[in-house]
């Protein structure tokens, strides 16, 4: 059955006001600061009415609430493309998102055009010219910063806001801009957020990869699943050169890359989330086989190969509970951390 049938179909059940009743409840969520429900009540509704100007500014809005910046600023940039709801009240949205994501020259560019054709309206004209300002501002700083040696500059307001911010996206951007700059301010903002309850476990080895970049010699007490460890970040080991890493992935490359290469890059790829999350701690127990074998049957059951499964299980009959165990904890630690692109951070410290 296509698309079409199915859409009518849901047309012949659709009781009245179903609609209706979605979106209030997708606001009530937002109200309550409830992002994923809302966002389920609004991807229901769109269901039955996908051009509906409410449910898709109300989409949008949920994205904001999750922290999934990049996706809500795509998605407000395609309600204007295609003229859905009220343009100045999405153009707001969408340029303050801009803002957030630091993408300055954008919002530059987009009120420039829009104030050439004609004047904002009343309503939207003192924020507008208020962000023009501002981010013509930033362009203006972003030049100077390319062209100049950072040496014990003021960090701006808006990478300390941003390093604040409930947002894990925009906690990421403030850490990797805070890593460029020179000084003991950086260093001492950096500091600073690692001694702060809850940080997200990646982001915390972002913060502290950056402080060892720095030569930081400061004592910092970090806590991971429940572990606690004083360190020196200028004496730390970065994760993907430590013995212990390179011993597992030499297990992952002689057993899995000659025969699929796929089921390899997987399970390198949740190694490295899985040390990279933990870092400065290691995996317990301390077995890079093991660890290797718990990584390769995680990655056999997410792309389905279930003889690679069965032989895993066989392997460990005599102590399965502990194996699953250790598996179950790669999954959820993974669920739980905010996920950046690895190959670029491996890649950007390799240079450094």
């Amino acid at each position: 059955m296509d698309k079409r049938k199915q859409q009518i179909n849901k047309k012949v059940i659709l009781y009245p006001g179903l609609v209706k009743r979605l979106i209030e409840k997708g606001m009530d969520a937002l109200k309550n600061k409830d992002g994923k429900a809302a966002y389920e009540f609004f991807l229901s509704a769109e269901e039955h009415e996908p051009e509906h100007p409410q449910i898709l500014f109300g989409k949008m809005l949920s994205l904001v609430e999750l922290g999934r910046l990049e996706e809500a600023v795509q998605h407000t940039n395609d309600l204007l493309k295609e003229g859905i709801g009220e343009y100045f009240e999405n153009l707001q949205v969408h340029i303050s998102l801009l803002v957030q994501l630091g993408r300055y020259q954008e919002v530059v560019d987009i009120l420039d055009a829009v104030l050439s054709e004609n004047q904002f309206p009343s309503q939207y004209a003192e924020s507008f010219y208020q962000l023009l300002h501002f981010s013509r501002q930033m362009v203006g700083d972003q030049e100077w910063l390319a062209q100049t040696e950072l040496k014990e500059e003021s960090i701006p307001i808006e990478v300390t806001n941003m390093l604040q911010a409930d947002s894990l996206e925009l906690q990421s951007k403030a850490i990797q801009h805070l890593r460029e700059l020179e000084g003991q301010e950086s260093m001492n903002e950096l500091v600073q957020y690692l001694r702060l309850k809850d940080r997200d476990y990646v982001l915390q080895s972002m913060a502290l990869q950056a402080l060892h970049d720095k030569d930081c010699n400061e004592t910092i007490h970090i806590t991971k699943q429940g572990r606690e460890m004083d360190v020196t970040p200028s004496e730390l080991t970065h994760v993907y050169q430590q013995k212990f890493h390179n011993e597992i992935l030499a297990y992952l490359s002689n057993h899995l890359e000659p025969n699929d290469p796929l089921l390899y890059e997987l399970a390198k790829q949740l190694s490295w989330t899985h040390l990279w999350s933990l870092y400065p701690f290691l995996p317990e127990p301390e077995d890079s086989k093991l660890w290797a074998q718990v990584f390769h049957y995680c990655a056999a059951e997410r792309i389905g190969l279930e003889d690679e499964v069965v032989q895993l299980e066989e392997e460990y009959q005599f102590k399965l509970n502990f194996f699953m165990e250790k598996v179950v904890e790669v999954k959820e630690l993974e669920s739980s951390v905010y996920q950046i692109d690895q190959n670029h951070m491996i890649n950007k410290d390799v240079d450094n």
